[in-house]
């Protein structure tokens, strides 16, 4: 843990998992954070002890709530508008009354729609938005129970960055002010990489990625699961095995997979069969020494004794008053001890946006690296996408490449070209921030390794995205999403008991690994107001990963109990699951309630239409609503939505009139921009070659040369 936030205290007033976990955040950071115990609290014993560990408990009272708001310098919370206003909580008082006063409103849905007052569940939001229906169940039709908190786990990021934004803007304006965010904004996060709309759209977009299109998950030959990226064909054996197989064999296996939306791999039937001839421990070792990135499917709680964790303190021991020395994940990134003394030496100015005057180089691939940049560009900043020539390798799948790049002017550069040094030098010098997720011995060869970066700017952040920690035996493995699913239990857990695993396609280890890394970036850039000096932090997939973990090792070694999915992918529990109505789904949660309503059973919801149902249920205090199915553009097209800035819509230059999922904050006072669509490759290279300092000549040179290359 870090101390960057000690003196700085925060009230956490979090009935839910995602107010809760950013107060968590925010302890790890180093501030004291207060927690006023609601009646209204939703966790259960074992997720109160993971998300509420280092703070200062205190039994909820209006007394003593008005006392703190006059003593905090933040305060987070979920209660609903309709409730927040008698608790002198809404925006308006709290600006009001407490001008310095950091305040961050969570909902389910953002503030000023007409859903606002809607119930702060995940269940219910995600329902209503159609993303229950974007993940493909096993072995039936129609939408599932999301057994990872999708809307939770990455609004909690969101409301903590909110803190630490508004917390750079104070120290220049001299004022607090709010953050609203949501379950369905952080839900949001992820879900760019599937809705989106274009006049125009490639061929790429166009295709999209298919609920259908599946993943390169194996079964061993005992049975048990592991997850590859990249070739199989790269270890000897599999080498072996396919050039020796019968070529009628061959064929045959690989029929099974002719019709597949994504192939993926070639002879992906026959390389099945070959993995099911040996135990799943004898391919990890070949594979991992064949450099295929590749993680076992694993149940949650497996990565406590994760080597690799261990090395990058990504495992805590927490002493709990109910459950006695336990092991829980620690901080999912790394920011270095040590207090900043005295006042920030930053210049008092007007701010229209938290970030403003930030400058950041974003030289990430992919998605992990990428997000961040975004985030910090919605909020403000100046980003500079450094691309390589041949472009970032996401850019064939401009469906995912467009959910992280936006807001970002883009320079194109020969990395490896001998007059590339003087455009990264330049750049570098530009910079507060380098970001990066390329694997550290190549950007080391490329010139933006953290001593080169230290050498030519003492005062930039830099902040590394990998796959594996920044310490350990595999600091310098790959990595993706799909392997850090596996391994984190979270494939086996969305899959139902009994079920095959299988990957969720929202990709929340890549995007909660970027909102970690926006955490590690702001921390640091508040150390830098008091020392005027830059620092190396770090995010990794592995932390990340092990931050979402829902269960925790017990004194005697045993893992804490979890809630479980069934087999149907229905539910977790009587009152929390989904129910087929005569015209479609409905979602229910009401967790603690041991059944329904005797007269509502499921044979009598199955004969009602959903708007009965839900109404039936909500009159009797079992929270409901109806699914939305293939509901993407509707989303996209809806006046509320857009009027709430759940949409970004841009003028591409390549595809004419562009839609995608917006932004994650409403800051009241301070803007959070939408300037600008994806950048074509090199759309301002010859921009930034003037501003950064080269005349008409020695851009016309670098662009001769082919060292930069413009749109």
């Amino acid at each position: 843990m870090t101390d960057v936030l000690r003196g700085f205290k925060v009230l956490d007033l979090g009935a839910g998992q995602a107010v809760s976990a950013a107060g968590l955040l925010l302890a790890q950071s180093g501030a004291t954070v207060i927690k006023l115990d609601r009646d209204d609290a939703l966790l259960s014993p074992e997720q109160d002890a993971l998300w509420n560990r280092y703070k200062q408990r205190e039994p909820f009272s209006t007394a003593r709530l008005d006392a703190l708001l006059g003593e905090v310098d933040a305060v987070i919370h979920d209660v609903l508008p309709a409730a927040a206003g008698a608790l002198g909580l809404d925006s308006a008082t709290l600006s009001a009354r407490h001008p310095a006063l950091i305040h961050v409103a969570v909902g389910g849905w953002p503030a000023g729609h007409p859903s606002e007052n809607r119930p702060v569940s995940d269940a219910l939001v995600l329902a209503e938005a159609g993303l229950l229906d974007e993940q493909k169940a096993v072995a039936r039709d129609g939408p599932v129970w999301l057994r990872f908190p999708l809307g939770s786990a990455h609004a909690g990021y969101l409301a903590a960055i909110g803190v630490l934004a508004r917390l750079y803007a104070r120290r220049r304006t001299g004022k607090g002010g709010p953050v609203a965010t949501s379950l369905l904004q952080g839900a949001l996060i992820p879900t760019a990489l599937i809705w989106h709309r274009a006049d125009r759209p490639s061929p790429a977009l166009k295709f999209g990625f298919p609920k259908d299109a599946g993943a390169t998950l194996f079964e061993c030959g005992d049975g048990l699961w592991m997850h590859t990226m990249g070739q199989p064909i790269k270890a000897p054996s599999v080498a072996r095995a396919l050039a020796a197989m019968d070529p009628d064999t061959r064929a045959s296996h690989n029929a099974r997979y002719a019709n597949a939306v994504i192939k993926y791999i070639e002879d992906r039937g026959a390389i099945e069969a070959i993995f099911k001839t040996r135990p799943r421990s004898e391919w990890l070792e070949e594979l991992w020494a064949s450099d295929v990135p590749v993680q076992p499917v694993q149940n949650m709680g497996a990565l406590y004794d994760d080597e690799q964790a261990a090395a990058n303190s990504y495992v805590v021991v927490v002493e709990d008053a109910r459950f006695g020395r336990t092991r829980q994940p620690g901080p999912p990134m790394q920011v270095a001890s040590g207090t900043p003394t005295g006042q920030p030496m930053v210049e008092a100015c007007a701010m229209a946006s938290p970030l403003q005057g930030l400058k950041i180089a974003d030289f990430g691939n992919f998605l992990a690296g990428p997000l961040a940049p975004q985030l910090l560009a919605d909020m403000g900043a100046d980003v500079v996408k450094v691309e390589s020539t041949t472009g970032d390798p996401l850019r064939h799948a401009d469906w995912a490449f467009n959910g992280c790049q936006r807001n970002k002017r883009d320079i194109a550069v020969a990395l490896k070209h001998p007059d590339a040094g003087k455009v990264l030098e330049k750049l570098i010098g530009w910079a507060d921030v380098v970001h990066h997720n390329q694997r550290m011995p190549a950007a080391e060869k490329l010139g933006f390794g953290w001593d080169a970066v230290r050498a030519t700017n003492p005062r930039a952040v830099y902040c590394h995205v990998n796959s594996y920690g920044p310490q350990g035996p595999r600091k310098d493995w790959p990595g993706y999403d799909q392997l850090f699913q596996a391994a984190s239990g979270w494939e086996a857990a969305n899959a139902g008991e009994g079920n095959r695993p299988t990957w969720c396609r929202f990709g929340m280890m890549d995007h909660l690994c970027a909102l970690a890394s926006v955490v590690a970036t702001l921390l640091a850039l508040l150390r830098r107001d008091a020392t005027g000096d830059g620092e190396f932090v770090a995010a990794s997939l592995l932390g990340g990963s092990l931050a979402t973990m829902e269960t925790f090792v017990l004194p005697d070694g045993t893992l804490a109990a979890m809630t479980r999915l069934d087999h149907d992918q229905i539910g977790i529990g009587p009152a929390q699951r989904l129910f087929e109505c005569a015209d479609g789904w409905i979602v229910v949660d009401a967790p603690g309630r041991d059944a329904l309503p005797g007269e509502l059973s499921e044979t009598a919801i199955e004969a009602m239409t959903k708007a009965a149902a839900v109404a039936a249920l909500t009159a009797r205090g079992y929270p409901a609503a109806a699914v939305a199915l293939d509901n993407g553009a509707a989303f996209l097209a809806d006046p509320d939505n857009r009027a709430a800035r759940l949409v970004a819509s841009f003028d591409h230059p390549a595809y004419g009139g562009y839609d995608q999922v917006g932004v994650a904050w409403s800051f009241g006072d301070l803007a959070t921009p939408l300037r600008r669509p994806p950048p074509l490759l090199g759309e301002h290279s010859a921009q930034l070659l003037e501003e950064l300092g080269f005349d008409a000549d020695a851009r016309a040179a670098l662009f001769a040369a082919e060292a930069v290359k413009a749109a």
